[in-house]
């Protein structure tokens, strides 16, 4: 079976669930993409986020690039806000570019307007340690206990980076665990893999999706050689951060 082909059938399985876990919110999508020019998420990464927000009910989602994805990300938080009074989770999507800002801000559903909020984020460059990547500019300070990783744009005339706001959310949160998925952008599951090991971040390369569960650390702490290992093969890992 070919990647394509198992591609696809695992997306058809990851929409029915979406589907079952979130009614009516196949309608809402097909709402949305009449009035946005979104090219959309993987169903395969929809569902794995929902279904992390769902289980683990997180209190501060950020999601990073606006889009259709913010619509699943909110009715999943809502859907926690209707079966428990006390539970107040809400989403921050960031998006670094006005005109899909301002088109997002304005298409955003009134039912999610007290779930979501949509900031516009500058892209800016972050470095952290070794490695370069790029954030969204203006993402306000809370415990952030769930990224949705899809955006910003990473490249530039240097070459091709990373999308770095889960580390800019360690640095704004106090929650002790930070889980999440990335949408496609495999440079940013290799950093993330390279940092913190396979373990805490799985990425499956025939579907474009990941997941990851983060230790909220400080990743600025310098390293020294006992931090990196070798095996027989030559093959160096670096270990600072890994559990």
């Amino acid at each position: 079976m070919t990647r394509k082909v198992l591609n696809r059938l695992y997306n058809r399985w990851c929409r029915a669930r979406l589907k079952k876990a979130l009614p009516g919110i196949h309608s809402e999508l097909a709402d949305y993409a009449q009035q946005s020019d979104t090219t959309g998420t993987q169903w395969a990464t929809l569902w794995w986020a929902v279904h992390g927000i769902l289980t683990y009910k997180p209190s501060e989602v950020l999601e990073c690039g606006t889009g259709a994805s913010t619509l699943v990300l909110s009715a999943a938080v809502q859907k926690l806000r209707d079966a428990d009074p006390a539970y107040t989770g809400r989403v921050t999507s960031m998006e670094s570019v006005r005109e899909w800002y301002d088109i997002a801000a304005a298409k955003l559903p009134e039912k999610y307007r007290d779930t979501a909020a949509i900031i516009h984020g500058p892209r800016e460059l972050y470095e952290v340690g070794m490695f370069r990547g790029y954030i969204h500019g203006n993402i306000p300070p809370a415990d952030y206990d769930f990224v949705f990783l899809d955006g910003p744009y990473f490249s530039d005339d240097r070459g091709s980076a990373f999308c770095a706001d889960v580390f800019r959310a360690m640095e704004l949160s106090s929650a002790p665990l930070i889980r999440g998925v990335i949408d496609g952008r495999l440079s940013s599951g290799f950093v993330l893999q390279c940092l913190f090991g396979p373990r805490a971040v799985r990425y499956w390369r025939v579907f474009m999706t990941a997941t990851f569960r983060l230790r909220n650390q400080d990743l600025t702490v310098p390293a020294n050689s006992s931090d990196f290992r070798s095996g027989i093969t030559g093959r160096l890992s670096f270990r600072k951060f890994r559990e």
